[in-house]
């Protein structure tokens, strides 16, 4: 038996736009991504076997809403590819929230790619994996690139790297907000708008709030209400991460972002606050 312990890193997106959709049923984006600290932990046990099995433990309330987990997609996907058949057992410690645009269910499948490779002898090339991501949702090849921050066209799988970014943030979510990814391509397609691309990446964060928007902005309940605005306007930049329904708020200090901390956790717990901050380096420590 091979075991290992894996952090899944959070993702943010600075700007996103909807390019248009395509005749495969996806659309075509123009985003940056850039990973954050927050991170889930996943331990894996693998054993070669005779048959395919996979169990998962800590995504319960996930699995109970009759959903196939990301992770055991990857594991049919890695066996399927490489020929191989095996025994898998992850335990997952969750940090990231679901259906809230930072990529917790895309990382865990990426992590479950690369360590499976790992485990089997690397059977997959990187370009392998990368396409293998693909096929299991439009973030997870950011994820399994090895990047900070890149610039993503495509369905997301067109990566540039850009240069990172080493700030303190905050996650915002409004507790009982929960965001549908097909829903809010489904609203956000309805807009008729011209399709003009994110302005070139500028590392200086003074500058976001002018260059780059996300068109899933206009169907966040959140940014209607007053307890955030007056709250989020007196920083820097604050966007929708993804399709939401977190909210990603920038900041020059971590002494800022105690104060804005602090102002959120006086409005009657109606918020959930995640403390954390942009990776500089893949290796950048995980804080919670």
């Amino acid at each position: 038996m091979r075991c290992a312990d894996r952090l899944s890193r959070a993702k943010v997106n600075i700007g996103l736009k909807i390019m248009g959709k395509r005749e495969d049923g996806y659309h075509d984006l123009d985003t940056y991504f850039h990973l954050i600290s927050l991170a889930d932990r996943l331990h894996f046990e693998y054993e070669e076997a005779s048959s395919f099995s996979v169990r998962i433990h800590g995504n319960e309330s996930y699995l109970e809403e009759g959903k196939t987990d990301l992770i055991e997609k990857a594991a049919r996907l890695f066996s399927s590819q490489s020929g191989l058949t095996f025994s898998l057992d992850v335990s997952i410690e969750k940090h990231i929230p679901s259906q809230a645009g930072l990529g917790g269910g895309s990382g865990n499948a990426s992590v479950t790619l690369t360590c499976l490779n790992e485990f089997a002898g690397y059977p997959l090339s990187h370009d392998d994996l990368m396409k293998a991501s693909l096929a299991l949702g439009s973030d997870v090849p950011f994820f399994t690139s090895g990047l900070c921050c890149a610039h993503a066209t495509g369905r997301g799988e067109i990566l540039t790297q850009k240069e990172a970014v080493d700030l303190p943030a905050l996650i915002v979510i409004r507790k009982g907000d929960r965001v549908s990814t097909a829903q809010a391509f489904r609203l956000a397609d309805q807009k008729k708008e011209a399709k003009i691309p994110l302005a070139a990446w500028n590392p200086d964060f003074h500058s976001w709030s002018i260059l780059y928007h996300n068109d899933f902005d206009c169907i966040q309940p959140v940014l209607e209400d007053e307890d955030f605005l007056e709250i989020a306007r007196t920083v820097t930049y604050f966007s929708t991460s993804g399709s939401g329904s977190s909210q990603l708020l920038v900041m020059q200090s971590i002494e800022e972002r105690e104060r804005i901390c602090e102002l959120f956790s006086e409005k009657d717990g109606k918020f959930h606050i995640i403390k954390t901050g942009f990776c500089k380096n893949i290796h950048s420590e995980a804080s919670f």
